[in-house]
């Protein structure tokens, strides 16, 4: 039950109202407040961000969840385009998400970091995002 809960959404999910919110972050990943309460809601651009931070293997309930960057882009010559489905399919995996309009990625291969910048639309939005994934 336990690894249901957290692999369905990769992110803190409770009920408010009957709904399944999200318990926000701030960039920084810790929790989000609005003066002493905690800030829920339902964040696409959250639950997005949290898959493409997911390392594969990392995650402790299910070790099949996460982005293999180690084994498809932290190597020498990394096949761009592989790693941009792979991305894109993490992506589609969010329930709201209706189109993936781009998706692209620079790597840093010095620093073994990489910044993916993403465009997606919703039924209630298009918004682009950037995340650091860092190695």
């Amino acid at each position: 039950m336990l690894k249901e809960i957290f692999h369905a959404q990769a992110a803190i999910r409770v009920k408010r109202g009957g709904e399944d919110v999200d318990i926000l972050l701030d960039k920084n990943g810790d929790l989000y407040f609005e003066g002493a309460d905690i800030v829920l809601a339902n964040s696409v651009r959250q639950k997005i961000n949290i898959r493409l931070q997911w390392f594969f293997q990392e995650w402790r309930w299910d070790d099949e969840a996460g982005i293999p960057y180690f084994e498809y882009m932290f190597i020498k010559n990394p096949d761009l385009d592989q790693i941009k489905e792979i991305i894109e399919e993490q992506i589609f995996n969010v329930d709201e998400v209706t189109e993936v309009n781009d998706v692209s990625i620079e790597i840093d291969n010095k620093s073994r970091g990489a910044a993916i910048t993403y465009e997606v639309a919703t039924d209630e939005e298009t918004f682009r995002e950037e995340v650091i994934i860092y190695g």
